[in-house]
């Protein structure tokens, strides 16, 4: 593992977008950017389009305000949608340590980079390779934390990745150990993701399913740390179209149409990865919260993921059938 140097307080970040077919969506994250309050920061964009992205009048306006701005701006072409994080990262200055990596269709709250770098600046002793937001959905709204944490499968593992945690909205102000990020939208450090091969993974499909779930186990296993803050928000748009992915929006949710072989090819990959990982000793540690409060006034306490009772709940809803968990807060008197 690299020594890490502690984040400055005017530290430089690079805003990594890889982009295909999106301009719409593009163009709405672009304009949540040049809102942000975090002052300094350069934009990197990959662009796949079969069209050059800055063809498009609201993006083209949207780079030259933010370059205004006094942001650096960076577009790039290229073609092969499994390097496509890769390449965004080999595309930003080498002396800039922290990388933000960000979906085009997502848009951010301008508190979201101030926000998302505080978990570096609270913790500069800590080997933290890579830290993740909030991505809710546009219609959810704030739910409490301790209530999403006692259901089975809302924290994401090393084996078992999901998009649950970070895919939602809370109402607590909070920084959680994790043990798996979502690349939707995550700050990573260059010098660990350059350390543990970087974000390519060879053999995986252009939907490059589980490839932020493979990046997080080899940052695992090398000894570095993941957390997620409840303070930076953003929501997850999803695209039903451009991109990799084919998304249908229902009432009910979305569905993914998009090569579901290319999804189960990725997520045979992943195992067999994980499997050697696994085999060399990982061994999982347990994992805390923290309250920023806290944190604010210089109290590192940390708290467990579940409290007693919350760990109880745990237990009894891994064993109940779904059809019964809406009855367990009664009998709990939850």
């Amino acid at each position: 593992m690299n020594a890490l140097r502690a984040m400055s307080g005017d530290e430089i970040v690079a805003v990594t977008i890889a982009t295909k077919n999106r301009p719409g969506y593009l163009a709405a994250l672009l304009a949540t950017l040049s809102q942000q309050t975090y002052p300094n920061w350069v934009l990197v964009v990959n662009d796949q389009s079969e069209a050059p992205v800055a063809d498009n009048a609201a993006v083209r306006d949207l780079l030259t305000l933010i370059e205004t701005q006094g942001h650096a701006v960076s577009v790039f072409r290229t073609q092969d949608p499994t390097t496509r994080y890769q390449q965004a990262l080999e595309a930003v200055p080498a002396a800039i340590e922290f990388i933000h990596r960000i979906d085009d269709d997502v848009v951010l709250a301008p508190t979201y980079l101030d926000k998302l770098a505080r978990p570096f600046l609270f913790f500069p002793e800590r080997a933290l390779a890579a830290v993740g937001g909030c991505l809710a959905g546009p219609a959810m709204q704030p739910m409490p934390l301790n209530v999403a944490l006692r259901q089975p499968g809302w924290f994401p593992t090393i084996d078992h990745p999901t998009w649950r945690l970070q895919g939602h909205c809370y109402h607590e102000r909070e920084i959680i150990e994790m043990e798996s990020l979502w690349g939707c939208a995550m700050c990573y450090r260059r010098s660990a993701a350059l350390d543990v091969g970087g974000w390519t993974v060879s053999g995986q499909s252009q939907q490059i399913f589980r490839e932020d779930s493979d990046m997080s186990a080899r940052w695992l296993a090398a000894g570095y740390e993941l957390m997620m803050t409840t303070e930076a928000l953003g929501w997850h748009l999803v695209a039903p179209e451009g991109g990799a992915r084919v998304v249908t929006k229902t009432t009910t949710g979305n569905v993914f149409g998009s090569h579901r072989e290319e999804y189960e090819a990725d997520e045979r990959l992943f195992r067999q990865r994980l499997a050697v990982l696994l085999s060399a000793g990982y061994r999982r540690r347990k994992f805390h919260r923290y309250l920023i409060s806290d944190l604010e006034q210089g109290r590192v306490q940390p708290h467990r993921l579940l409290a007693p009772r919350d760990r109880l709940y745990h237990a009894l809803a891994q064993r109940t059938p779904a059809t019964l968990r809406r009855r367990l807060p009664r009998l709990l008197h939850h």
